[in-house]
């Protein structure tokens, strides 16, 4: 079979999809976009499949590459997708990708608005978080379950102690957007592949505002019609490495290139709330870092 052996493991609206799509570029690479954000390791139904429905997302592409990646933003989130990975493969490596977690919650819930996974508005939906944090739905836990992704220290300790520090790069989303060329050199020479290589650096899964509300509520909402045609179609005829492709596609075509300033979009009150409970846990960082973060606590 052929399995990944590196992992892109996070954080949520941190850039992944561009790095992933980045790196994925080097002839010493496999990197099928099929398998970006699949959470093989997280969701039960995809794990009891088996490693043989992952390896068929590489049968087609594997060009004997000595890297072979595989992508979930809610790897570093979740513990058991960590110990699964501990056990599939303890000497695996990883890539971490880290944004200030004020940005990267407004932007995620920004996302979660997009692909109507949230109808509240956001300080409803920021408020009701302990709640959902109670619930035993995948879905509510990975996409609505804002605050809590933004806890990187916490969750870097939880996976040190599966791992060894060597094992993991850790990249800042403002050098990604000041240098990703010297960001992927970076990460090819952790990967121990020829870091010297011309890339495409196109910038993919910007969270930016829909071209067509109506067209996407019909492929991403959850009406009859969708429904039907994902759960007894779609899934009924085509592999999902296919429709894994065709979702990137759509969200491409259907997605204007617009970044807008999150943080003016929030009252003072909840940009306090903010800042105070993620500040510890920043200060954390800064320490294990060794650099300076003050520019995420202002």
């Amino acid at each position: 079979m052929i399995l990944p052996n590196t992992f892109l493991i996070g954080a949520q609206k941190a850039a992944t999809t561009s790095v992933y799509s980045w790196i994925s570029q080097h002839p010493n690479i496999c990197g099928p976009m099929a398998v970006k954000d699949y959470g093989f390791f997280t969701r039960d139904d995809f794990f009891n499949k088996g490693f043989s429905s992952l390896s068929s997302f590489y049968e087609e592409v594997y060009k004997n590459e000595e890297i072979i990646i595989q992508g979930s933003v809610h790897y570093i989130y979740f513990e058991k997708a960590l110990e699964r990975i501990k056990e599939f493969n303890p000497d695996a490596k990883f890539i971490l990708l880290l944004r200030s977690p004020i940005d990267r919650a407004i932007s995620a819930y920004e996302y979660a608005v997009k692909f109507n996974y949230e109808d509240l508005p956001i300080y409803e939906a920021f408020s009701l978080e302990s709640k959902r944090l109670l619930d035993d739905d995948i879905q509510v836990l990975s996409q609505l379950t804002y605050k809590h992704h933004g806890l990187y220290f916490k969750q870097i300790q939880s996976f040190l102690k599966l791992f060894k520090r060597e094992q993991l790069e850790i990249v800042l989303y403002e050098d990604i957007s000041k240098n990703p060329e010297q960001v992927v050199k970076n990460i090819f020479s952790f990967l121990g592949v020829d870091p010297n290589i011309e890339l495409n650096f196109k910038s993919f899964n910007v969270t930016g505002e829909v071209k067509s509300k109506e067209f996407q509520k019909v492929v991403f909402g959850n009406g009859t019609i969708r429904n039907f045609l994902v759960q007894k179609v779609l899934k009924k005829i085509l592999p999902h490495k296919f429709t894994a492709k065709l979702k990137w596609k759509i969200i491409d075509l259907n997605t204007k290139d617009k970044k807008s300033n999150y943080l003016n979009k929030i009252n003072e009150d909840l940009r306090e709330e903010l800042f105070d409970f993620f500040r510890e846990d920043i200060d954390q960082l800064e320490q294990f870092l060794s650099r300076d973060l003050s520019h995420w606590k202002k």
